[in-house]
């Protein structure tokens, strides 16, 4: 009973980290808080706000897989291969939305050829 407590503040507070992070990006767009955007790298991003909406839903989907993974152990971790089952879906799935969103990002970045010219024009 007391591990079940633990995991839902830990899976719960990461949910609500996520979800300010997807406003913050999203709405309010602090692209200050996506890794590897500084201001050395702001001027190969091509498109700001499809980036910074693009981020915000990774997060957004992020926060609620994270927010019902107690529902999930709940309904489905009975056993130990239960639980192995529930967390490996939950890290599958986690890593499937990042690599699609790596995928993606390649859309609102300038590519290395891009770049070569866009450092010749100055």
């Amino acid at each position: 009973m007391f591990g079940k407590i633990i995991e839902i503040f830990i899976m719960e507070g990461i949910a609500v980290l996520m979800f300010i992070f997807a406003y913050a990006i999203g709405v309010k767009g602090k692209m200050h808080l996506i890794a590897g955007y500084n201001e050395r790298t702001a001027q190969y991003v091509t498109d700001k706000p499809g980036l910074a909406r693009l981020v915000a839903r990774v997060c957004l989907l992020t926060g609620i897989a994270s927010a019902l993974m107690p529902l999930v152990t709940y309904l489905w971790a009975e056993t130990s291969k239960g639980w192995a089952m529930c967390i490996g879906h939950y890290g599958g799935f986690i890593l499937g939305v990042l690599a699609l969103t790596i995928l993606q990002s390649r859309d609102y970045v300038a590519s290395a050829s891009m770049r070569k010219s866009m450092k010749q024009n100055q």
